[in-house]
């Protein structure tokens, strides 16, 4: 089985939870890892994750954090997959987000780029109205997030597999004890 791991917004393959992740899954030898870094351009990023899953040869699951769970629902759902996702944006949250557009640096590359209009109208493409397999997805979520809505993240996962817990933020920082139940959910 792979597991792509994909980051959020102005993060990289080298977040906490990626190397949380890439450490856990060194003793599980039937598991391999993937953690690109993801172009700030959603299109891009898209196209990126579905070359990866392409050139696979074995089972792919998604895994993402933040805006990378937005990215990990929507690849899921187009290629019948199962997606784990924590503190995601979802498409009710994307209206609110018109303020990224602008520049940026990346927190991990010191990369400068520019996130457009193009970029963001792109984004809403990819917010999904509605999940074709629901029991695809398992969504864990912090309800005292500081970044997202939570109230939107279960509505929109209403018919999915849902963890809500009370207290926490949107760096979801018990990340590593929630490891052994993503990875019995996805085998």
């Amino acid at each position: 089985m792979k597991i792509i791991y994909l980051h959020g917004f102005n993060s990289s393959a080298e977040s906490k939870k990626s190397k949380i992740l890439d450490s856990y899954l060194k003793e599980e030898k039937l598991i391999n890892l993937e953690s690109p870094n993801l172009n700030s351009s959603p299109s891009r990023a898209v196209s990126q994750i579905e070359k990866i899953i392409k050139e696979s040869s074995s089972r792919v699951c998604v895994l993402g954090s933040s805006l990378g769970g937005l990215y990990a629902t929507f690849i899921a759902d187009k290629y019948d997959l199962k997606s784990v996702t924590i503190n995601p944006v979802v498409r009710n949250h994307i209206s609110g987000m018109k303020d990224i557009v602008g520049s940026h640096k990346n927190f991990h590359t010191d990369e400068e780029y520019e996130f457009t209009t193009k970029d963001y109208l792109d984004l809403q493409k990819l917010g999904l109205k509605e999940l074709k397999k629901p029991l695809n997805h398992l969504c864990f979520i912090k309800m005292s997030d500081e970044v997202l809505d939570h109230n939107k993240t279960l509505a929109y996962f209403s018919k999915s597999y849902v963890l809500s817990e009370k207290g926490g933020n949107h760096s979801y920082d018990d990340f590593f004890e929630k490891i052994p139940l993503i990875l019995d959910y996805m085998y």
